[in-house]
């Protein structure tokens, strides 16, 4: 039971990191109705844009750091 709660842990970890390079990705898509334009000079899904994407990369960075060290621990 204790590696089957590893390996969910693990999968939801990884799950989670991904999304969050997605959501980072999609912040810098171009987006024609917002409303200001963002520190790299066109207007995109995020305004905030690229600081907000590297908040969710830097996000997605520190889980799969985490994944990494107790998929680690758990082996020895």
């Amino acid at each position: 039971m204790n590696t089957t709660h590893h390996r969910l842990k693990s999968t939801a970890m990884a799950v989670t990191a991904w999304l969050l390079v997605l959501a980072g990705a999609g912040t810098l898509v171009p987006w024609a109705q917002a409303t200001e334009t963002n520190v790299i000079g066109y207007r995109s899904l995020c305004s905030f844009a690229p600081f907000s994407t590297l908040i969710c990369l830097m996000g997605a960075n520190i889980l799969l750091t985490l994944r990494k060290r107790l998929t680690a621990a758990s082996e020895e």
